[in-house]
C-alpha cells in the first residue's frame, strides 16, 4: 500500500481531496492530510511518503519550501504542485526536479484521479528489480571498487565457497584471479595511522597504493589488496595464467612468488613511511592455500598478528604448526555457532553444521569449544531453567574423555541447537501476538482518533512496513480493512442509540464529515445510517 499525503491550508479543499482519492483509491493508498505546511513537514519527519500533493502558497512554510524538505528527507517521493494559472511561473523551477509535476486546480477531479492513477503505476514499475538493472549496470563501473572489495572480503570470513559462482562473480567484477587455483594470503597493519605528524585519509592511502602497484608490482603475479577495516589490508596474490606455461616447478614457483611478495612489501613500507610517515607491518602466509580454506588461513594471520611483540615493523612470514591452525579453525567455526545462535540464524546454523561435521574432528578440541560456545549463550539469554525441561543440560558438565561416542555427542549438540531456535521462534511469535493484540486494543479504543499506520507503529516501536506484514500475518486481514470493520461495527452500536446524532457519531467515530461517513456507512452495510436506524427501530 502507497503512502500519500494531501497538503493545503483551505481545509475544506484538503477534505474534499481526501474523500476524492479515498472512495476512487480504497485498497491502493494509505491516506493522510496536512493543513499546512508546517504540518505536513512533521508528518514526513515521522515516516516515508510516496506521494505528496500540494498546495504552493501557504503561510508560514510554502509548498515550494516543503518541496525542499521532501527532497532532503525522501528523494524518491513524488511530488504534485496544485497551482492555478497565475502561480505557474512561481513553480516554473521547482518542476525540473526529478519526481516533481503540477496540475492547475481548474482542470478537474478526473484529472487529478488519472495523475495520481498513473503515479501509482510509475512507482509499481520502479519497484520492479528489471526496471533498475540497467541504471546498476550503468553505475557499475563507479561502483566497481567497492563491489570487489565486498566480495573479497566476504570471503575472509565465508564459511562456503561455490567456485562456479565465485568464477563468475570474480568475471563480471573484473577480478583478475582463477578461484579454481590456490592463493597466497599477505595481511599488512598500518602502525601510527592516527599519531603520525601527518595523517592521510583513504583515498590518499588508496592513491599512494595504486602508485606502488604500478611501480613495484611485478607484470608475473595478479595482486589484488583490499581493505578489511581503517588500518587492515590484505592481499590475495596468484602467478599470471602465462607464468604457468613456463617450465617450473610448483615448489618453485610459489618460492619466486613469496620472493617477489617480500620485495613488493619492503618497497610499498618505505614508500608509506615517507609519504605518509606511517609504518607497515607484512605477515606473509606460509604457503597457499586454497580458497575455501581462505577463512582460516585469515584467522590464522590475524591469530598471529596479536601474538607478536616488539617493534612490529617489517614483513614477517608466518610459521604456523597444523596443530595451532586446527585449534584456530575449531574457535572460528565454533564463534560461528555461537553468532548463529544468539541472532536467531536456524538455516545458517543448519547448513554450517552440515560442512563442521563433514571435516575430520579431535574430539577433545570439539568437546571444549562446542560445550564453551553453548555454555555461554545459555548463560547470557538465562536459558537453563527453560531448556532443563526440554533436554539434558548435564552433558555439558562431562568432561571430554567421557563423550566417547563422537556421533551421539554431535547428535546432542544439533539437538540442544534446533531446541534453542525452536524457543526463539516460540518467543518470537508470542510477542508479535501480543504486539498486535496491542494494536488491535488501541484501534478499539481510539476510534475517532489517529489511526494511521504511522501513528500505530510509534506506539509499538515498530517500523510500519514491518507492523502491516504482521498485522496481515496474524490476523488474515490488513490494517485498514481492521479499522473500518471496527468502525462499521461501533457505527452500527451507536446507531441503535436514538438520542445520538448522525453528525454525533460521525464525529465520534472520526470521520472529516457526515456526507463522508454515510458514504463509508453505505459502501459497507448497504444502507444509509437512517436506514440502518429504521430498519432496527421496527
Amino acid at each position: 500500500m502507497l503512502r500519500l499525503l494531501i497538503v493545503d491550508d483551505e481545509p475544506d479543499i484538503a477534505d474534499g481531496l481526501y474523500t476524492l482519492l479515498q472512495e476512487r483509491f480504497p485498497i491502493e493508498f494509505e491516506l493522510y492530510k496536512a493543513y499546512s505546511g508546517k504540518s505536513a513537514l512533521e508528518w514526513l519527519r515521522r515516516g516515508k511518503f510516496d506521494i505528496v500533493m500540494t498546495d504552493i502558497r501557504m503561510p508560514v512554510l510554502s509548498g515550494l519550501e516543503l518541496h525542499k524538505h521532501i527532497r532532503r528527507l525522501w528523494p524518491r517521493c513524488k511530488v504534485v504542485f496544485l497551482t492555478g494559472h497565475s502561480e505557474f511561473d512561481y513553480v516554473y523551477e521547482a518542476i525540473h526536479y526529478d519526481n516533481t509535476s503540477y496540475l492547475l486546480k481548474t482542470e478537474g477531479h478526473e484529472k487529478i484521479l488519472d495523475t495520481i492513477g498513473k503515479l501509482a503505476e510509475d512507482i509499481a514499475g520502479e519497484q520492479q528489480i528489471e526496471g533498475l538493472m540497467g541504471k546498476a549496470m550503468q553505475q557499475m563501473e563507479q561502483t566497481l571498487p567497492l563491489l570487489q572489495n565486498e566480495l573479497l572480503s566476504e570471503l575472509l570470513y565465508d564459511e562456503s565457497f561455490d567456485r562456479h559462482s565465485k568464477f563468475n562473480q570474480f568475471e563480471e567484477l573484473g577480478i583478475l584471479l582463477d578461484p579454481k587455483r590456490p592463493v597466497l594470503l599477505m595481511m599488512a597493519k598500518m602502525i601510527g595511522l592516527d599519531s603520525g605528524s601527518r595523517q592521510a585519509g583513504k583515498a590518499q592511502l588508496h592513491a599512494g597504493m595504486k602508485v606502488i602497484e604500478e611501480q613495484y608490482g611485478y607484470s608475473h603475479l595478479h595482486m589484488k589488496y583490499i581493505f578489511v577495516d581503517k588500518e587492515t589490508m590484505v592481499w590475495f596474490i596468484q602467478p599470471s595464467a602465462s607464468h604457468l606455461n613456463e617450465p617450473i616447478e610448483h615448489s618453485a614457483l610459489w618460492s619466486d612468488t613469496r620472493l617477489a611478495v617480500r620485495e613488493y612489501a619492503e618497497n610499498a613500507e618505505a614508500a608509506f613511511q615517507l609519504s605518509f610517515h606511517i609504518s607497515l607491518f607484512f605477515l606473509l602466509d606460509r604457503s597457499p592455500c586454497e580458497w575455501d580454506d581462505i577463512a582460516d588461513r585469515w584467522a590464522m594471520l590475524e591469530h598471529e598478528y596479536h601474538r607478536q611483540s616488539g617493534d612490529r615493523n617489517g614483513v614477517v612470514q608466518v610459521e604456523f604448526d597444523e596443530t595451532e591452525l586446527y585449534l584456530t579453525k575449531m574457535l572460528r567455526k565454533t564463534d560461528l555457532f555461537g553468532e548463529y545462535l544468539a541472532n536467531g540464524q536456524a538455516e545458517a546454523f543448519d547448513s554450517a553444521w552440515d560442512r563442521f561435521k563433514a571435516e575430520p574432528m579431535r574430539m577433545e578440541s570439539v568437546y571444549s569449544a562446542l560445550s564453551l560456545v553453548f555454555l555461554r549463550h545459555i548463560h547470557r539469554f538465562n536459558l537453563q531453567e527453560r531448556l532443563s525441561v526440554r533436554i539434558d543440560l548435564s552433558v555439558l558438565m562431562q568432561p571430554a574423555a567421557d563423550q566417547v561416542n563422537l556421533a551421539s555427542y554431535m547428535d546432542y549438540y544439533y539437538r540442544l541447537a534446533m531446541t534453542i531456535f525452536e524457543m526463539q521462534q516460540q518467543d518470537q511469535a508470542e510477542r508479535r501476538d501480543r504486539t498486535i493484540d496491542l494494536v488491535k486494543g488501541y484501534i478499539h479504543n481510539h476510534l475517532g482518533e489517529d489511526l494511521s499506520l504511522v501513528r500505530l507503529s510509534e506506539i509499538v516501536q515498530w517500523n510500519p512496513s514491518y507492523l502491516s506484514r504482521a498485522f496481515k500475518k496474524v490476523t488474515g486481514t490488513n490494517v485498514l480493512t481492521y479499522i473500518h470493520e471496527a468502525k462499521l461495527k461501533e457505527a452500527m452500536r451507536m446507531l441503535l442509540q436514538p438520542d445520538l446524532k448522525i453528525h454525533e457519531i460521525s464525529a465520534a467515530l472520526g470521520f472529516i464529515s457526515p456526507p463522508h461517513f454515510t458514504r463509508f456507512f453505505k459502501k459497507a452495510s448497504g444502507y444509509t445510517p437512517q436506514d440502518y436506524r429504521s430498519l432496527e427501530e421496527r
